[in-house]
């Protein structure tokens, strides 16, 4: 399992700057449409889903269901995120931003868990 744990958040680590890149792209590009962008994005969020489906069925209930719950936020927030969007404060930035904050989050803990394994008692 010290291999998976690993593995998964290398690659987490990596769709978070996938995501990063698609974010900041299509807010501040002067392009009129993004299909890669909202490829990535959407390929992203597949493995993010996959992702908590595996923590859950690892018995990581907390990081599970906390990485879902920050997955449908951020899936019911993203359409506010586009091309020349108001700046200030609104909710869909905040729960997008508190989402990708989670999952380097989990993230971190994958990586930690992977190199530093429970060890049996």
């Amino acid at each position: 399992m010290r291999k998976n744990f690993l593995g998964s958040g290398l690659l987490t680590a990596g769709a978070l700057l996938l995501v990063y890149a698609a974010f900041d792209d299509i807010t501040t590009d002067n392009a009129t449409a993004f299909p890669v962008e909202y490829s990535l994005l959407a390929l992203c969020a597949g493995w993010l889903l996959v992702l908590t489906f595996r923590l859950l069925s690892a018995g990581r209930l907390a990081l599970g269901w906390m990485s879902l719950a920050a997955l449908v936020g951020a899936l019911w927030a993203q359409p506010a995120i586009v091309r020349g969007a108001a700046s200030g404060w609104r909710t869909e930035y905040t729960v997008i931003i508190a989402a990708y904050v989670w999952f380097w989050i989990v993230t971190a803990a994958l990586i930690r868990s992977g190199w530093h394994p429970r060890t049996a008692s």
